[in-house]
């Protein structure tokens, strides 16, 4: 099975199992009360904490078997996560993907060709900096 596959299928199967069990939730009877309340707001406050409660049920359902995993034979976690592997992420790009560089450089700041290095004088004030450029520009 690919990297890729196994990360989607990581990824699925505990969201399905986690909606599932949010499901079940709801059909507590004891929670009939708290859900015709829910129900009686306005749309898209129902909404809402309907995601927040299923996204906070699908992770406490991957954190636990994620804990689990070491723990419980391989055709369990295949069964409530997806695959018994977890993927490995490359830190080289992918063939074919376009590397721009670094977006930041931590370097020394280069103005009208002039390196401004602050171990200088660290005390320096931007105006002592900008004063100094003064004298060494031209």
């Amino acid at each position: 099975m690919t990297q890729f596959l196994t990360a989607i299928l990581r990824t699925v199967v505990p969201s399905l199992w986690g909606g599932f069990i949010a499901w079940l939730i709801l059909l507590v009877p004891q929670l009939l009360p708290l859900q015709a309340y829910l129900l009686g707001l306005s749309e898209p406050v129902t909404a809402v904490v309907t995601a927040v409660f299923t996204s906070v049920v699908i992770a406490a359902w991957y954190a636990l078997w994620r804990w689990l995993q070491p723990r419980i034979p391989v055709w369990l976690v295949q069964a409530v996560l997806g695959s018994a592997k977890t993927p490995v992420y490359s830190l080289t790009p992918a063939a074919g993907a376009i590397d721009d560089g670094p977006k930041h450089s931590a370097a020394a700041p280069v103005v009208n060709n002039i390196t401004i290095h602050a171990a200088e004088d660290p005390q320096a004030t931007a105006e002592q900096v900008a004063n100094r450029l003064n004298q060494l520009s031209p």
